[in-house]
């Protein structure tokens, strides 16, 4: 029969898989080059693992079941004490031209160099090592001297353009957890407990060692450190690190995290009435460059009543009081953006 080749070819490729996942706990660096090769050069081996490796960890969890079809991916859940959480999603935006600030840093006597934006503000940096990284308003950022290729980021948000070194591979830090570069372009987010991990380009390695795991292109990992819980999904590679063009794209989640992005991107404040805050919301937005118009329009989106006063802009349901009764208005219709809105 016609099919039987390609039932063969199936068969081998699972193979491989197996193989593959079976070494992922002893794995050297070179191996784990090997491992990006064979993935990237057949969308079907990053299926086959998926599934192996999906699938394994199901029956880890319910051997008196078969595992459910999974859809493909080329990310593993850890074997340790994270909960794993699957997720799905994708991500479109348009482009905005957002200019960037190149800032000088400040050199401690520990050993790194700490670089921090108020919000508002960006800074590009580049390294010795030929790596660059966009830093967004509101962040802190600590670079190692020296021919030591690690940087901490404590707050905020920041894209790694990472000149890749197989002998020294740059890594970043982020409280308890750690990333290390295979070839990468990447985005990191650290507000809080939760930590944001999307890749654009290459491969990045989330807890190098025995919980490793490996995230490709349009992957995207959020951490909560303070419940030990993973959730993954997948963006478009083009949205990745979408602030430093004004774009923000979100998949369900609250909308106070919409306002974190607005402080670091615009430096003011949008306070948010206690029904606003935990409302998933999901969709894009595309900024202005004038919080003055992007905030009404994103009031608009989410049925929100808006007060403007200062640096502060008071969001409230309808059926809420305002605050104050200051620079009240309605959202212009013409304002950039676009979304969808969960109630």
């Amino acid at each position: 029969m016609t099919t039987q080749p390609n039932n063969i070819a199936h068969s081998a490729i699972i193979d491989q898989a197996i193989d593959w996942h079976m070494q992922q706990s002893t794995m050297t660096t070179a191996d784990w080059q090997a491992f990006i090769l064979w993935l990237e050069a057949d969308p079907a081996h990053a299926a086959a693992f998926d599934r192996v490796a999906l699938d394994d960890s199901y029956v880890a969890q319910r051997p008196d079941l078969l595992p459910p079809p999974v859809r493909a991916t080329v990310l593993r859940p850890p074997r340790s004490r994270w909960l794993w959480v699957a997720g799905g999603g994708g991500a479109l935006a348009a482009s905005v031209a957002v200019a960037l600030l190149v800032m000088p840093a400040l050199r401690g006597g520990d050993g790194f160099t700490t670089i921090t934006t108020q919000p508002g503000e960006r800074r590009d940096l580049a390294l010795d090592d030929g790596t660059r990284i966009e830093l967004s308003g509101g962040s802190r950022l600590r670079v190692q001297d020296g021919k030591a290729r690690l940087a901490m980021l404590d707050a905020g948000e920041a894209t790694f353009h990472v000149r890749h070194d197989a002998r020294n591979p740059f890594t970043v830090q982020s409280g308890g957890l750690t990333l290390r570069d295979m070839g990468t372009v990447f985005n990191v987010l650290r507000s809080g407990p939760q930590l944001d991990v999307q890749v654009a380009e290459g491969a990045v390695m989330f807890q190098p060692g025995r919980q490793a795991m490996l995230l490709t292109p349009g992957a995207a990992l959020a951490v909560r450190e303070d419940v030990h819980r993973l959730t993954l999904t997948r963006v478009a590679v083009e949205s990745v690190g979408g602030w430093r063009q004004g774009r923000l794209s979100f998949a369900g989640q609250p909308l106070e995290r919409l306002a974190e992005a607005v402080h670091r991107l615009y430096g003011v404040t949008m306070v948010l009435d206690a029904g606003l805050s935990a409302r998933p919301f999901t969709g894009m937005v595309s900024f202005s460059g004038i919080a003055a118009k992007d905030i009404p329009h994103i009031a608009s989106l989410v049925g929100a009543k808006w007060r403007h006063d200062g640096e502060h802009w008071f969001l409230t349901r309808p059926e809420v009081a305002p605050p104050a009764n200051i620079g009240a208005g309605t959202a212009d219709a013409g304002s950039p953006g676009s979304a969808r809105r969960h109630n």
